[in-house]
């Protein structure tokens, strides 16, 4: 009798034992409520002492919850959407707009599991509850937004007051996922935008382009204004067409002109400078924003007085003409000046040898003469033959070649293009 009941109580521990290590069959397929009230997210990971494995399974749960809870919205915006004079685009638009960033609110933990190899668990969420809470923080967070809206459009208000305004409505926006959310989206889209073209419209510049002459690799010959209309000040960046160019408070600078002779400079709003909390919104109000004043800007070519030997004078302007308005009298912007040495031998049998050899300095004339290059090495041309006519303009003809490949391209690369 007492060996029976060891084996009896033996036996009832063995089988509680194992009935406690069985698996639930949720690990295999997460629990649907034919009802609808609860939705489940079931998340798992392989088990590893050495992380937080439990974190990293409960973190997969309530992801997978999310997308369940954002799923039955969107199927119930979708049987809602049907009704719509526009139904079946709405529906389709929900479809391909639809987003897994949700903030779920009381959800509780139903179980959890392990096995040899992996960490289970369950999550579930009220949904009827959730879905009537999320109503009425949505409606509560358009009122605001709407609040913002109009702010944004009164007039009385500083053009950086108002832009604020539109920032936090979009920020709120956001932070509430309606901009995603086909009920609220087209609405508020349309509203921002109504919003933004407002503001842009009371938005005024003069950009104040100087009437001197501004010359191509020199940029230091252009200065301009520009100035707002009013009092109110946004930060403003500008984009050209053609060179670089910035803005220094209320100046613009160009630190290379480009080599476009007509530059278009676009006075912008920069949305780098102004403060948001979504990069979404930002990334909004760039794409949407159409506001900008712009002014041509004329760069003509750099004048350039040249002294050489009048053998050379008319090749080398016409070489010259490419990057430079070549002139002979003094005014210009730059100067060239020639080191150029002709030497011609004749030979006892009559034959004539010509030799031109020069170097070249470049400088810009103002208040200071500036050195900005200086030639290295010594251009050479040499000819030979029976007419002098002929042996020279051999060498003009080389001499020619060697300042086309090897000078004029350094020349205007010395230039701020």
């Amino acid at each position: 009798m007492r060996y029976a009941l060891v084996l009896f109580s033996a036996c009832f521990l063995f089988a509680c034992g194992t009935k406690k290590n069985v698996a639930p069959e949720w690990i295999n397929g997460k629990p649907i409520d034919a009802t609808g009230a609860y939705v489940y997210g079931l998340g798992s990971t392989f088990i590893n002492p050495n992380t937080a494995y439990q974190q990293a399974a409960r973190s997969n749960a309530l992801a997978d919850l999310a997308q369940e809870v954002q799923s039955e919205i969107y199927d119930e915006t979708r049987l809602l959407q049907k009704e719509d004079a526009n139904g079946f685009n709405s529906a389709f638009e929900s479809n391909t707009t639809a987003t897994s960033a949700l903030r779920l609110e009381d959800y509780e933990l139903v179980d959890t599991y392990a096995d040899e190899l992996r960490y289970y668990t369950l999550y579930r969420l009220d949904l009827q509850s959730f879905l009537r809470k999320k109503a009425i923080q949505d409606a509560e967070a358009m009122d605001w937004i709407n609040r913002k809206f109009l702010e944004s459009k009164d007039v009385q208000l500083s053009s950086p007051t108002r832009l604020s305004a539109l920032v936090d409505a979009l920020d709120k926006a956001h932070d509430y996922q309606l901009m995603s959310d086909i009920q609220f989206k087209t609405k508020l889209n349309a509203s921002a935008t109504e919003a933004l073209r407002a503001l842009e419209q009371s938005m005024l510049v003069y950009l104040i382009i100087p009437e001197e002459l501004a010359y191509l690799g020199l940029p230091g010959t252009f200065r301009a204004q520009w100035q707002y209309v009013g009092p109110d000040q946004i930060p403003m960046s500008i984009e050209s067409t053609s060179g670089q160019f910035i803005i220094q408070e209320q100046q613009i600078q160009c630190l290379h002109t480009g080599s476009e002779s007509l530059v278009q400079l676009s006075i912008l709003w920069d949305w780098d400078k102004i403060q948001t909390g979504h990069p979404t919104t930002k990334h909004w109000l760039k794409n949407k924003s159409q506001w900008s004043q712009s002014e041509t800007v004329h760069f003509q070519k750099p004048t350039l007085q040249l002294t050489c030997p009048e053998e050379l004078r008319e090749a080398l302007a016409q070489s010259l003409s490419q990057y430079f308005a070549v002139q002979s009298t003094e005014g210009a912007r730059l100067g060239l000046d020639s080191r150029i040495d002709l030497f011609t031998e004749t030979s006892s049998q009559g034959t004539y040898k010509v030799i031109i050899e020069g170097t070249f300095i470049l400088t810009q004339v103002g208040e200071y003469v500036d050195l900005k290059w200086k030639s290295s090495n010594v251009i050479e041309g040499t000819a030979i033959s029976s007419s002098k006519e002929r042996a020279m303009q051999s060498a003009k003809n080389a001499f020619m070649e060697d300042f086309n490949y090897f000078v004029l391209p350094q020349l205007h690369r010395s230039l701020d293009y």
